[in-house]
């Protein structure tokens, strides 16, 4: 074994301890004598009685108004599966599915209630909670037609539960993009991150900057496709364009923008191997030309996208400040004496964020770029994404803002946890991959530095994601990518939703067989 597989090998035994130990979620998984089993599993069932639902030839799905774009996908897909059925506005007869939006129903959002009998109705109070409720019902049904009486009551522990593509370093197709949207969905997930810029490519078509577009981008046609696709199975895109670090692909068509360090180390080959690229991603804050060119792809991309939240975000910028003193003067000059030059990409963020307040929408940020504070604080509004402990090292290793820290500064936060919530298709990175068990060992409220936020801001935590990069873009074909994905996204889907508790890891690899995949 060599020494990053030493390296991963004792790193994965003392975290399978630390969280084979660590406290886990409560679920109530259901019997399987009672129902089809479901991935994640429902919270609550309550048998109704001796009788059942029976999805007889001719059923139909009856929906109106708004819900009868659910009702269609619903109706495509369980006729994909072999359940074929329709939809209608007529009123429902005995072995229909009914979809019923109800200021009544459970009011948790995203949840919902299935009532099985003659008919089996679907209520919610809003259409995410419908369209998990389908998605329960399409899980059932694939597996058999007859379900019994009684009332099932779901909702998600967590509010954000997604899936992060690379897209920036291994252009993943339209079609592939839409499939993992559709396997997230399917999971009752609600958001997938584009990680759209990085070393190898810039991939949204840009009119005001066209020199940056890479060969292999998504058009605006390709870019509506994907938005709308994701739309109509209730899951949000999160655009990244990642700034002022990993902007390579950026970089390469304004050189003169580039930060160069005014000394090299023998690390520096090291760091650019790890981060996917060389020391040019990086911009020069210190050029008001930067910011014009920041600005201008900021002004015409955020437009483009409907969701409440765009990722700025700000990692892997600087780890040694003293090789760069052109940001020391820059800050003091900018910032007032005291200033350091940490506070270079903090008021960057902060200024970018602006940006993004102004659009309507919501900014987020990976928390590495913030371990070298001065007089400035990110703005409270930044969502979080905290992946590494470390001040440059690697991510286990202390050194930086805790999440506690993000937590008291009022910072909403995103479990990102390096292990093991991330799967690297190669590169060195790729030795570092956690096993499957592992990711369902861990439980989300277990942050990468072994901490927990305390009691009184645990509601700050918003959930997690199954992070896919592609450091090494000719390592996994797309095609080649879906099984480790398949494989540990719905651990992350039951985690974030009613957690591991009661199930055990090979039960668990049963169901997920048994609900396939739509």
């Amino acid at each position: 074994m060599n020494s990053a597989g030493t390296i991963t090998g004792c790193l994965t035994a003392a975290l399978a301890c630390a969280f084979l130990s660590a406290p886990v979620a409560e679920a109530n998984p259901v019997a399987a004598q009672q129902l089809p089993v479901s991935v994640p599993s429902i919270k609550q069932w309550q048998p109704g009685g001796d009788g059942e639902f029976a999805l007889r030839d001719g059923a139909r799905i009856v929906a109106g108004g708004a819900l009868r774009e659910p009702a269609a996908l619903l109706a495509e897909d369980l006729t994909r599966a072999g359940r074929p059925v329709s939809v209608t506005s007529d009123a429902a007869a005995a072995g229909d599915i009914v979809l019923e939006e109800n200021a009544a129903a459970p009011a948790p959002s995203e949840s919902y209630r299935i009532t099985s009998g003659d008919r089996l109705t679907i209520t919610a109070h809003d259409t995410a909670g419908i369209l998990h409720g389908t998605q329960t019902v399409l899980q059932w049904l694939r597996q058999r037609t007859t379900l019994p009486a009684g009332t099932a009551d779901d909702w998600p522990d967590y509010s954000e539960r997604g899936l992060m593509l690379d897209t920036g370093r291994e252009f993943l197709p339209v079609d592939w993009v839409e499939a993992r949207i559709r396997d997230a969905a399917y999971l009752r997930m609600n958001l997938v991150q584009l990680h759209l810029s990085d070393v190898q490519g810039f991939r949204l078509e840009s009119r005001t900057h066209p020199e940056i577009t890479s060969p292999q981008h998504y058009s605006a046609a390709d870019l509506r496709e994907i938005l709308d696709y994701a739309r109509s199975y209730g899951v949000e895109i999160i655009p990244e364009i990642d700034m002022p670090g990993h902007m390579n692909a950026i970089l390469a068509q304004h050189p003169d923008l580039v930060l160069r360090p005014e000394r090299t180390t023998p690390l520096d080959a090291v760091q650019a191997d790890l981060v996917g690229g060389s020391n040019g991603g990086k911009i020069d804050l210190t050029d008001p030309a930067a910011y014009r060119l920041i600005s201008d792809i900021l002004h015409e991309f955020l437009p483009q996208f409907p969701g409440r939240y765009w990722h700025i975000g700000c990692d892997e910028y600087v780890s040694d400040y003293s090789r760069y003193p052109q940001l020391a003067d820059y800050a003091v000059r900018t910032y007032g004496p005291g200033a350091a030059p940490g506070d270079v990409i903090i008021g960057f963020a902060n200024w970018a964020a602006d940006i993004v307040e102004s659009f309507g929408k919501t900014p987020r940020v990976w928390n590495d770029g913030f371990d070298h504070p001065g007089v400035l604080s990110p703005k409270p509004e930044l969502v979080v994404g905290y992946w590494s402990a470390s001040a440059g090292g690697l991510p286990w290793l202390p050194g930086g803002r805790t999440p506690a820290d993000f937590a008291a500064a009022g910072h909403p936060l995103l479990n990102a946890a390096f292990t093991p919530t991330y799967f690297t298709t190669g590169g060195p990175s790729a030795a570092l991959n956690a096993p499957p068990e592992l990711l369902w060992a861990w439980d989300p409220g277990l942050f990468v530095d072994g901490q927990r936020l305390p009691e009184a801001e645990r509601s700050l935590l918003r959930g997690s994601m199954l992070f896919l990069w592609c450091d090494d873009p000719n390592a996994l074909s797309p095609e080649q990518i879906v099984a480790p994905v398949r494989e540990r996204l719905p651990i992350m889907a039951q985690q974030l939703w009613s957690g591991t508790g009661g199930i055990s890891y090979p039960d668990f690899r049963s169901r997920t067989g048994a609900v396939g995949w739509p």
